[in-house]
């Protein structure tokens, strides 16, 4: 069947516009010599904190390949997606965390809700490139997985090889407003990979082995650890909310210290109708909660709080 992905996008997200300011990054992940060769995991940066990204995909002349020089690691225990990084496993065999694997934000098992279509994974199981002209691996567009963490960026794929790896996708995903977008053809290299972390000499946790700042710094190297700046916005994804659970999304680290942070949902009437407290360790991918509820269809008013921290939106649940 020809237009696999055409259909299936036309289905859950609708026909896109082209982006031109979505970039690639490949980070140098330190395997520790567990696995043989080197290991990059690679991410889309968008635009802001209030896009996402959906699906990885080949349609009509836009070609998906993954190749390398050498060969990719595969584990015995692992597969061709996040799906299968069960971290259970990982603990039983550690080189299990640097298998070769494509995703959508997700890089273990644990609530990792990933689907593929037309994408033969044979070769790329077998250590080889991954060639893709009509099909996709994504997620449904209101899945948490698919909002951006923190600098705004979505991981795509783990590669371990003992060659050069690169590449060329093609992105699909939404915008603030929650109109479509799509990238063709962006490339990326492992020969460009960067060392994650906080490039800030002003930053409590300033790394000087980082070239790529990733969003992790954290407070005033004079003060500690901050807090939550005043000015930090946050935004519901998926808003409306139609499922037992949505993200708040924050657009910077969230470092919380020893203390929780608060968040409050109120009615049109003022009543307060859910309260929750999370600790650093529900924070997830830097900037991101994960907030689970059984609110009634409506309208309401979202408040995080913490310590001299405290921002407010809105937003609406169907039913």
């Amino acid at each position: 069947m020809k237009n696999l992905f055409a259909m299936t996008a036309a289905l859950l997200m609708g026909f896109g516009a082209n982006a031109n300011n979505v970039e690639l990054v490949v980070e140098a992940v330190d395997n520790g010599g567990l696995v043989p060769g080197n290991t990059f995991r690679v991410y889309a940066v968008l635009p802001s904190a209030q896009h996402s990204l959906h699906a990885i995909f080949a349609a009509e002349e836009h070609v998906l390949n993954v190749a390398t020089t050498g060969s990719f690691f595969q584990h015995q225990y692992g597969s061709s997606s996040s799906l299968d990084v069960n971290e259970a496993i990982v603990g039983l065999e550690p080189g299990l965390a640097f298998d070769s694997w494509v995703t959508v934000g997700a890089d273990n098992s644990e609530n990792n809700n990933l689907w593929t279509i037309g994408i033969d994974y044979t070769n790329f199981l077998a250590g080889n490139e991954l060639t893709v002209t009509d099909g996709a691996w994504f997620v449904v567009p209101t899945d948490v997985q698919a909002a951006a963490a923190v600098g705004n960026k979505v991981l795509l794929m783990q590669l371990t090889t003992d060659g050069t790896a690169t590449g060329v996708i093609n992105l699909q995903g939404r915008d603030g407003e929650g109109g479509t977008w799509r990238a063709h053809d962006l490339t990326f290299s492992t020969t460009d990979a960067q060392v994650f972390g906080c490039t800030n000499t002003n930053a409590a946790n300033y790394s000087t082995e980082a070239t790529y700042n990733d969003g992790s710094c954290e407070g005033a190297a004079t003060e500690g650890l901050v807090g939550i700046a005043a000015d930090t916005k946050f935004n519901v994804f998926p808003n409306p909310v139609f499922e037992s659970s949505f993200s708040m999304q924050f657009d910077a680290e969230l470092v919380l210290g020893d203390q929780n942070i608060i968040v409050e949902a109120t009615d049109l009437t003022g009543k307060i109708v859910l309260t929750s407290e999370y600790s650093q360790q529900n924070v997830v991918g830097g900037n991101r909660l994960v907030i689970k509820h059984s609110l009634a269809a409506g309208t309401y008013t979202l408040t995080a709080i913490h310590k001299d921290f405290s921002q407010a939106t809105n937003f609406v649940v169907t039913r």
